[in-house]
């Protein structure tokens, strides 16, 4: 396990869940549908406090756990860059591959935890990749 997956076991061991939005309400971090198609999810600061956005288009669908995920893991890994617009792209490209990680860990256990269904459900039963999260 890398150190990305093993961040979001250690978080998950912490909540005493895997679900990432019983996470971030745990966390006090706020998370709102707004009506955009791309990209799926996104996480704006307001006052410096994270609040995660994802598309109205995949409120019923299982891929809102890997987008919520993976936006969970910006905050975690990458608190406090509020800028991320500014950054190069190789940076990004890096950011974006470090929070897949962290939602790979993150719904790998609850997957089938809670579903009783591998994370290849959420991943290919509902592909996000290429949809701009």
């Amino acid at each position: 396990m890398g150190k990305y997956e093993n961040e979001a076991v250690v978080l998950a061991r912490e909540y005493n869940t895997s679900n990432p939005f019983c996470i971030c309400k745990n966390m006090g971090i706020p998370i709102e549908y707004i009506n955009v198609d791309n990209p799926l999810g996104d996480t704006i600061y307001l006052d410096s406090s994270p609040v995660i956005l994802l598309s109205n288009t995949i409120e019923e669908e299982s891929k809102k756990y890997v987008v919520c995920a993976h936006e969970l893991g910006h905050v975690v890994l990458h608190n406090g860059i509020q800028n991320y617009y500014l950054l190069n792209r190789t940076t990004k490209r890096k950011m974006e591959s470090e929070a897949d990680r962290f939602a790979n860990g993150l719904l790998e256990k609850f997957s089938i935890d809670e579903f009783g269904v591998s994370y290849d459900y959420f991943i290919n039963g509902d592909s996000y990749k290429g949809k701009g999260v």
